[in-house]
């Protein structure tokens, strides 16, 4: 048994041994990586970067430049890699001891080391792309700077007439670029490049504005010169020949606009010679904005003076069209209140018409009187025709209103009338369908539904018959005789309907009262409610039972019933 113990706990401590080996073997793997990206970071081209930076002036700031990021570089390859490769070592010898845990902890802090070292090189990397890039770059703008440089003196030259005063400050102001366009080559040529970047980029900026106003000097010469002093004289010009049409321009104040803006426009010159070009720009665009001002009221009184002969035409007919249908109303409202009930604020509505009428046509020729004079302020009066033609149109829409109204009182009266006839026919012809049925007796609430109508249509005649009529009282009376009428009719059919369908069910349910004893007690019951008059409560007793002894024979019966009606 001992042998056999014995025997089993060797075995397990090879096995125990030969897992250890295997699982150091399986870190060592991961050591041999790290080592691998070791020497991949150590043979990264940092020297091909740094070959970029040769093909510059290598002198002052490109060779302090260059100089830096070699010594940053060796600095990662001396410290960094010897730092990750100690770390490695360290990983190694835990292994060889069996330690995997600090083994793997060394392999993680090396890596770590591995990749700051990695960050750094595209860090450099990058410092180095783009000093070299912005040195081309600020190359392509010294370039731009000399054709700007090039083509100012010969455009100054070639076109002096054009800037006119300008043209002197803009030479001097051209020759000032020189020496910074020199000291930037100086800059390039000592290797320092930044001082070189910040000069290029400050005379670029002012080497473009002074193209941009080179390109603006003559436009704002062409402008002082001719076009706002043509665009004086036109409105000057135009204005006069439209006050000789009659139009009161007063208000736009022409002349002591003109002579403001010709004051404004004899400061422009100065600013222009003296490059002042924003200054300038202020003033003629301030001057733009006043002549824009004076011409859009001018607009407004040529536009408001064709508004005015088109309206007075139709204006005039407005005035007489309200002043004629007030007569009328004043005329027909005496003939019909005679026969007609009026309602007393529609009679003070016409006579204020008739005032308010009046006072606008007093307004109306005083402004055609106005109109004939020499001058003549078109938007004030396109302002008062407005006034008028809103006030006569809701004149004429409330007249018309009245006059539909008189009219309609009539035709009100006769429609009264037909109704009260044909309720008067369609009762009658309901109590004959009473009288004529198979009823034991009327019920005594028709008759008294009968009764009621009677009553309401002799007070409607005795209103017809009343002098002024109140129209309104006797449609009101008549809707209400009607909706009385249509409710007495609609319960008679429909109680004659119960009651004929309540005989028919029982006269079909005698066939089975000999055989169906309960049947009989039913059909007992329902002849007993049909000679009290409750024929909806005979129906459905009657129904249920023939339901039971006939399945469906209700409904065919129902059915047929309402075929014949």
């Amino acid at each position: 048994m001992i042998i056999y113990v014995t025997v089993l706990i060797i075995v397990l401590i090879l096995i125990a041994v030969g897992v250890m080996f295997y699982l150091r073997n399986q870190r060592r793997t991961a050591v041999e990586q790290v080592e691998l990206r070791k020497d991949e970071i150590k043979a990264l081209p940092f020297q091909d970067e740094l070959v970029k930076v040769k093909d510059l002036q290598l002198k002052g700031e490109a060779k302090m430049k260059f100089e830096d990021w070699r010594y940053s570089w060796q600095k990662i390859l001396k410290e960094d890699l010897e730092t990750s490769e100690v770390h490695i070592n360290e990983a190694d010898e835990a292994l060889d001891r069996f330690r995997f845990k600090e083994s793997s902890e060394h392999i993680d802090q090396s890596h770590h080391v591995l990749d700051d070292a990695e960050s750094r090189y595209q860090q450099l990397s990058a410092q180095i792309d783009d000093y070299v890039r912005r040195a081309k770059d600020d190359r392509v703008k010294y370039e731009e700077c000399r054709t700007i440089y090039r083509e100012a003196k010969r455009d100054v030259l070639a076109n002096r007439h054009q800037y006119g005063d300008a043209a002197r400050p803009l030479e001097e102001n051209i020759e000032r670029f020189l020496p910074a366009l020199q000291e930037y080559e100086q800059f390039t040529r000592e290797g320092n490049y930044e001082s070189a970047h910040y000069k290029v980029n400050e005379v670029h900026e002012q080497m473009t504005r002074l193209k941009s106003d080179m390109d603006e000097i003559p436009l704002l010469i062409r402008d002082v010169q001719k076009e706002l002093p043509g665009q004086f004289q036109e409105i000057r010009f135009g204005c006069r020949d439209l006050k000789v049409e009659g139009y009161n321009l007063d208000h736009v104040k022409v002349d002591s606009n003109l002579q403001t803006l010709k004051g404004k426009l004899n400061l422009v010159e100065p600013l222009i010679a003296r490059l002042q070009l924003d200054e300038a720009e202020e003033i003629i665009g301030s001057i733009n904005g006043t002549l824009d001002e004076m011409l859009e009221l001018v607009e407004i009184e040529v536009r408001a003076k064709n508004n005015v002969e088109k309206s007075k035409e139709l204006i005039t007919d407005e005035l007489f069209y309200a002043k004629d249908m007030n007569y009328t109303l004043r005329t027909e409202i005496e003939y019909v209140r005679e026969n007609y009930y009026i309602d007393e604020e529609d009679i003070q509505n016409v006579r204020q018409y008739d005032n308010e009428i009046q006072s606008l046509i007093a307004v109306y020729d005083e402004i055609l009187s106005e109109m004939s004079k020499s001058a003549v302020r078109y938007s004030e009066v396109e302002d008062n025709l407005t006034y008028i033609k809103d006030h006569v149109s809701v004149i004429n829409m409330n007249q018309e209103k009245i006059q539909h109204h008189l009219t309609s009182l009539r035709d009100y009266e006769r429609e009264a009338q037909s109704h009260t006839l044909k309720i008067q026919s369609r009762k009658e012809e309901v109590f004959r369908k009473l009288m004529a049925s198979n009823l034991s007796s009327i019920p005594e609430r028709f008759i008294i539904m009968k009764n009621e109508i009677d009553i309401e249509t002799r007070e409607a005649h005795e209103l017809f018959n009343k002098r002024p009529m109140h129209v309104e009282h006797v449609r009101d009376k008549v809707r209400k005789v009607l909706s009385m009428m249509n409710n007495f009719e609609q319960e008679a059919l429909t109680m004659l309907d119960q009651a004929a369908y309540a005989e028919a069910l029982i006269q079909y349910g005698n066939r089975y009262r000999k055989d169906h004893a309960e049947l009989n007690k039913d059909l007992n019951e329902a002849e007993r409610l049909f000679s009290n008059n409750r024929y909806k409560r005979a129906v459905e007793i009657a129904e249920a039972a023939i339901e039971r002894v006939s399945p469906g024979a209700p409904a065919q019966i129902e059915k047929r019933m309402n075929q014949m009606n």
